[in-house]
């Protein structure tokens, strides 16, 4: 704590306390000597007289120059200031969130290092009593430091919390995470800095509409170049399946060179550990081109690794397969009927759109859920609640431990769901809960239609390019509104912004949650031609996270995905030479998570050996730039302060006015102090001979 001034100006007047003595020197008269003959008897007491004038007039002197000094300290404001804070510092404290990309094309060059030196020189702009978040992130966001005002450890932080990944890039989920940091602070002034390389493949404008909170900033860090070229194997297809009649393959690979020079390299494929085929490929600029090998595999489990050449990513010049003869996904589909002999519209859609595929082939079996102890739900790979209103509390406990342990479940409404049964019947199966449903009895030609769809989420993916499905030609009659939880993303929207699709991780399972019917009765969704598609890829990517069985015939998993192991399965060997022991669920399944880094898995059992291949999400190879400019547009909430900041702002506005005030009633001591000594100065003078 110290003294301080609003106006140090003001204290220059306190130089006018010199005047009273100027004037005092000046107007002095000295007396003269006169000698008189009978005044023996009064020399002493003239002499006191003198002596107590003297002192009079020297405390006047000082009382009328205190005075002059105090008046201009009063004008100067002092106040009590605590080197703490900063309420008269005249710089407002600011929240910042850091939020550094660690996607595998940030090992390119040296990108990494750039981003840890930009961010360095983030940190180093701040000031006492600003409070910093970090995060880095790919396809999900992680918090390395939570919001806060310590600044002590984070150069430390930046050395070693920020390594690139084997992931791609999802920059509307990370942006997120950065944005409920900042939402966490009281300042005004929020800034969101975001270091990365900017590539499009990590942001769709197609899956816009959500934006940053009011009042935050965006500052954007490019590390990347425009120049930058790189090669990479996207793709490994066997369009045959293998089967003890037919086992010679053919393997097509995809090869793609980013850059703007030609590239003329090696392409070599191995099987089984032994290179079996090599061949030099020419590769235009921007451009790509199919190779096919065709090989004879082993009629037991084959893997395979494709490589290209060497560049300045090497991570991506490597793709890993399985080639194993296909086993059927199987899906458990839990229905409601009205007649005991018929399935559900919902159930029948679903089965109907289900059998279609061959490869790999789905096999479907309907249950009642009031079956469900009868049932082994482990055993399959997905279960789909197609238009349960009511979940028994014992099918209840049997999805919940199956889905903690691994499994996958897909939740649609009933046409007569009721909000409050149906979330106290699901629980904590669900993302959300419902808060209400739109009117039954409005028009047919009053509809809802799916506008906001995120089209980096696996499901949606495919359907991002043009003719590639169209969900905006779906319409929803009946809507149900629905408040995600904070552990849930919602990877669709529909075009009041509520949510149409809903997920949430659940131990090591998921739940998909669709806020609308399976049949008829609320959409026209199982009539278009969206429908089959959109549930094949619902299936495969909720199927590839709990069995090995899950994309196609089983060639590769991406990094990050979730493997069910066999029962027997004793440990993993992953492509450091680790060996991880696998470790069963309460339920008995055995899951495998630790899939982070490319490469062939082997997975020991009690009497055999199996693999199964992890690649990185290749779309992330590509150094395409996205505009930067609509990027920061698109993401910038032109509100600038939402009503709730507003209410904040002016209560706090009205705290700092009175700690501003409180902090300033010296002046008011100094005051009483003043008029006292005019008081004083003034009786003092009345009672001094002049």
């Amino acid at each position: 704590m110290d003294l301080a001034f609003l106006n140090v100006t003001f204290l220059f007047a306190a130089l006018g306390a010199a005047i009273p003595l100027i004037l005092h020197l000046v107007r002095r008269q000295r007396a003269g000597i006169h000698v008189f003959s009978m005044v023996r008897f009064l020399v002493s007491t003239q002499r006191a007289v003198v002596r107590q004038q003297k002192i009079r007039r020297l405390l006047l002197l000082l009382l009328r120059m205190a005075a002059c000094a105090l008046l201009a300290v009063i004008f100067a404001r002092p106040f009590v200031r605590d080197q703490n804070e900063s309420f008269f510092t005249g710089t407002q404290p600011e929240a910042v969130a850091i939020l550094v990309d660690t996607s595998y094309s940030m090992g390119y060059g040296n990108r990494l290092a750039l981003a840890r030196r930009r961010a360095a020189e983030v940190v180093n702009t701040l000031q006492t009593g600003d409070q910093v978040a970090l995060l880095t992130f790919a396809v999900q966001a992680r918090v390395v430091r939570e919001l806060g005002p310590d600044h002590s450890g984070l150069p430390a932080l930046l050395d070693t919390g920020i390594n690139s990944t084997f992931e791609g890039t999802d920059y509307v989920e990370a942006l997120r995470a950065a944005d409920d940091q900042l939402s966490g602070a009281d300042f005004d002034k929020r800034t969101l800095y975001l270091v990365s390389d900017f590539q499009q493949s990590g942001w769709n404008p197609r899956s816009a509409g959500w934006k940053l909170s009011p009042g935050v900033q965006l500052r954007l860090i490019d590390v990347g170049d425009e120049q930058d070229g790189n090669t990479a194997v996207t793709g490994v297809e066997i369009p045959a399946a293998l089967s003890g009649e037919n086992r010679t393959l053919d393997v097509v690979v995809r090869v793609r060179n980013y850059g703007q020079a030609p590239v003329r390299d090696e392409l070599t494929l191995r099987v089984n550990g032994n290179a079996v085929e090599k061949r030099l490929v020419d590769i235009a600029p921007h451009s790509g081109r199919l190779e096919n090998f065709r090989h004879t595999f082993e009629p037991a489990t084959n893997t395979g690794e494709v490589i290209l050449g060497d560049d300045e990513l090497p991570v991506d010049n490597r793709f890993y397969f399985t080639v194993n003869a296909p086993s059927p996904v199987r899906v458990l589909c839990l229905e409601e009927r009205r007649r005991p002999n018929r399935l559900s519209e919902a159930a029948y859609y679903l089965s109907q759109a289900l059998s279609l595929r061959q490869d790999p082939p789905v096999v479907v079996d309907v249950r009642s859920p009031r079956a469900m102890p009868e049932v082994d739900p482990a055993q399959y790979d997905v279960v789909i609640s197609s238009n349960l209103s009511v979940l028994p509390r014992s099918a209840k406990t049997r999805l919940t431990d199956y889905v903690r342990s691994g499994g996958s479940l897909i939740i649609a409404l009933n046409s007569a769901v009721s909000p409050d049964i149906f979330h106290s019947s699901f629980g904590e199966l669900l993302p959300g809960r419902i808060e209400s449903l739109s009117s039954p009895d409005a028009p047919r030609d009053r509809y809802r239609l799916l506008t906001g769809v995120n089209y980096q989420h696996p499901v949606f993916q495919p359907f991002s390019g043009p003719r590639h499905g169209d969900f905006g030609t779906v319409r929803f009659y009946r809507t149900a509104r629905f408040d995600p939880d904070s552990s849930s993303s919602v990877p669709a929207r529909f075009d009041d912004g509520s949510a149409a699709v809903a997920e949430k991780s659940l131990g090591n399972g998921r739940t998909f949650l669709v806020l609308t019917t399976f049949d008829l009765s609320w959409t026209d969704f199982p009539i278009r031609e969206v429908f089959v598609p959109f549930l094949y890829e619902s299936i495969d990517y909720l199927a590839s996270r709990g069995s090995m069985h899950g994309r196609g015939t089983d060639l590769y998993r991406l990094t990050g995905e979730a493997v069910r192991l066999p029962e027997d399965a004793r440990h993993v060997e992953v492509p450091s030479g680790e060996r991880i022991p696998a470790e069963a669920s309460q339920s008995g399944t055995k899951l495998f998570t630790r899939t982070e880094r490319p490469g062939l898995y082997q997975v020991q059992s009690e009497g055999a050996q199996h693999a199964f291949a992890v690649n990185l999400d290749t779309r992330e190879s590509d150094f395409t730039r996205l505009d930067v400019e609509s990027f920061a547009s698109a993401l910038i909430n032109p509100v600038a302060r939402s009503p709730e900041s507003r209410e904040t702002e002016t209560l706090a506005r009205l705290a700092l006015d009175s700690e501003v005030e409180r902090r300033q009633r010296l002046w008011w001591f100094l005051g009483f102090t003043l008029i006292a000594l005019v008081l004083g100065e003034t009786f003092l003078a009345n009672r001094t001979h002049r």
